[in-house]
């Protein structure tokens, strides 16, 4: 069974340090997958480069058997792969919905239109109900539901991410 995703010969600098150094990971179809490291294997930065967070200064990643680079995370996501970081990363100053709906916003007149608030509200509602939070209330500002955030927020994220296309 060939991989869905593939890193192959990837490596990283910052500056002088050595992230990655020809690391190579498969994904296959159907299975699931951990990457177990100790603190500095590169991990992390493997994830990032997978999600189109930073650019590997070498080697290439197949996604179903094609080359691919994400110059961006948003790349990424409408290629299907989405990355939830062991980091809490709320913005404290947008709506719950806001941030549910953050890498994709639906809008209205194309890509670079308004953002459609009654689309958002339906997407952030089902994706609440799914992670069992939907006692949070959409519009209220993220710093407000900061204690059950750390509880729930990536998984109403998540459902978001991985809606069907």
């Amino acid at each position: 069974m060939s991989p869905i995703l593939e890193l192959i010969d990837v490596s990283k600098r910052y500056g002088g340090v050595r992230a990655l150094e020809r690391a190579r990971f498969a994904c296959a179809p159907g299975r699931i997958h951990a990457l177990l490291g100790e603190n500095g294997a590169g991990k992390s930065t493997l994830i990032k480069i997978m999600s189109g967070v930073v650019q590997p200064d070498e080697g290439r990643l197949l996604l179903h058997g094609q080359e691919r680079r994400f110059a961006h995370p948003q790349e990424a996501v409408s290629a299907g792969i989405a990355c939830i970081f062991q980091e809490l990363s709320l913005m404290p100053d947008l709506s719950v919905a806001d941030n549910i709906c953050i890498t994709d916003p639906p809008r209205r007149f194309g890509r670079f239109g308004l953002i459609d608030r009654s689309a958002q509200r339906r997407i952030a509602e089902a994706a609440l109900a799914r992670a069992g939070a939907d006692d949070i209330h959409r519009w209220r500002r993220s710093r407000a539901c900061r204690c059950r955030a750390g509880r729930w927020w990536r998984s109403p994220r998540r459902c978001r991410a991985t809606r069907a296309s």
